[in-house]
């Protein structure tokens, strides 16, 4: 019998190359997203630590001002960094659905490359089947004659 060949197995490498590529793709936004995260956590740490700061105690007008601005700051930062951390969640959520697409296509003809084995070795047995029950006969005949 001859030997199993997938006709699309050119494709299906291709497939499972693209599958590996949106996920790396997605393991970057993923890695892109938590360190987003982490700048907005930092950002928000220090703003806490700035309000906490004039509790200490009477301030010289000019370390209040100072402060003012440092939170004016922080307040800015920390907008800007929603803002990433949600521009960073949106790309996260896309490589995920394109991983996801990716993974789907592998598998639909990875499953057609199971068909085709199975449906081979089908072939395969009752064509051994065959020859032995071919044999069979043929041995069963001359034995009679």
């Amino acid at each position: 019998m001859r030997k199993f060949r997938f006709r699309l197995q050119p494709v299906l490498q291709f497939r499972e190359q693209k599958e590996e590529q949106a996920l790396l793709a997605h393991s970057r936004a993923q890695r892109e997203y938590l360190d987003r995260v982490e700048e907005l956590n930092r950002t928000n740490s220090l703003l806490e630590e700035s309000f906490t700061v004039c509790n200490e105690g009477p301030m010289r007008l000019e370390n209040q001002f100072h402060l003012q601005l440092w939170r004016e700051r922080l307040i800015n930062d920390r907008d800007c960094r929603r803002e990433d951390v949600a521009r960073a969640g949106e790309k996260l959520e896309r490589c995920r659905m394109e991983a996801l697409e990716a993974r789907h296509q592998r598998m639909i003809l990875q499953k057609l490359k199971e068909k085709q084995l199975q449906a081979h070795i089908l072939e395969a047995n009752r064509a051994d089947q065959k020859e032995v029950d071919e044999q069979g006969l043929r041995l069963f005949w001359c034995r009679r004659n």
